[in-house]
């Protein structure tokens, strides 16, 4: 087995930034994703949705950042193993000669540091819990959005009040006919840009403390059932499609034996450094978690420099100073 300087669990934006800045810093890197190809959620779950909070992007394609990432980072031509699991992480050698072992779904791997970004773990859907939402799943309700040319022409429901919800209203607003953005409070955890487009928007209409009680239709969708919360009296609401952004619930799965500290569904890291309590192995991203952490990509792409900087530390502890951008490739050109 051949030893890596650090591996990086996880083929989402974030661990695909830091196998960039890991090659920046001429380290020898490995990267293992769960899923058959890179991009993480951006390319599994909505490679059609615009990301709106990128640096140097007003607005981005999912799917083009996954790809635009990929690109980056073979530039320094990663070991990357696909549809890959890992189990369990164990320790071997003395101080001078310590390395980890990352036992996966397909055999072992060597590294002398781990490098987490797997996100939320694996994705499971938060269901709709509207009577009729099962019967027509996959064929009318969606939680895994399709190509947006999907719903051209049709009336459209978008279930839900944080980001995920809102910008797939405004994507799917551009090809369907009518959108409707259904909320049960009146205040919406999206972007105040976001908002301001839902607002402009002449063919989304927003229902606040509404919830859909029923997804009725023959063989097809046909209509909601939409319960009024303020009021507590009904109406029916004629769509084609329901649309479930309600979010995902986080699933760790086997990162929950690996001997880290945890909190609620996050890896607690030490916000300085991006350290777990196991030296050597440290987490970026949303599975990341210290006080006041905020889940953006932007924010796991800047713990990704906190992390490598001090990966390179724990690497060659003689070098002295944390990298610059700069002279981030010191590594590379000793």
């Amino acid at each position: 087995m051949e030893l890596y300087d650090v591996t990086v669990i996880g083929g989402g934006p974030v661990g695909l930034f830091g196998a960039t800045m890991a090659g920046l810093h001429g380290m020898k890197v490995k990267v293992i994703e769960s899923l058959p190809e890179l991009g993480g959620q951006l390319y599994a779950l909505y490679p059609e949705k615009p990301i709106y909070d990128v640096a140097g992007f007003p607005s981005i394609m999912a799917k083009d950042l996954a790809g635009a990432l990929v690109a980056q980072m073979m530039r320094f031509k990663p070991m990357v193993c696909l549809s890959e699991s890992v189990l369990s992480i164990e320790e071997h050698g003395s101080a001078l000669t310590h390395e980890f072992v990352l036992n996966t779904t397909k055999g072992s791997h060597r590294s002398r540091s781990v490098l987490i970004a797997i996100g939320l773990g694996s994705f499971v859907p938060r269901r709709l819990p509207a009577l009729g939402a099962d019967r027509f799943e996959g064929d009318g309700v969606h939680y895994f959005v399709p190509a947006l040319a999907h719903f051209a022409g049709h009336r459209v429901a978008v279930v839900g009040g944080g980001d995920t919800a809102v910008d797939w209203a405004l994507a799917i607003a551009q090809y369907a006919r009518h959108v409707h953005l259904i909320h049960r409070r009146d205040e919406f955890r999206a972007q105040e840009e976001s908002l301001r487009q839902i607002d402009s928007a002449d063919n989304i209409t927003v229902h606040t403390f509404a919830e859909v009680a029923e997804i009725l239709g023959s063989q097809t969708v046909e209509a909601l059932r939409l319960s009024k919360l303020e009021s507590d009296s009904e109406e029916l609401l004629p769509v084609d499609a329901v649309v479930g952004g309600l979010g995902f619930q986080p699933n760790l799965g086997p990162a929950k034996t690996w001997g880290l500290d945890l909190k609620g569904s996050g890896l607690v890291v030490s916000l300085a450094t991006m350290s777990t309590n196991r030296a050597g192995i440290y987490a970026v991203g949303d599975v990341a978690h210290y006080d006041g952490k905020v889940k953006l990509i932007a924010t796991g792409f800047g713990e990704v420099g906190i992390a490598l900087a001090r990966i390179r530390t724990y690497l060659h502890p003689e070098l002295k100073g944390l990298p610059h951008s700069t002279n981030v490739k010191s590594l590379r050109q000793g």
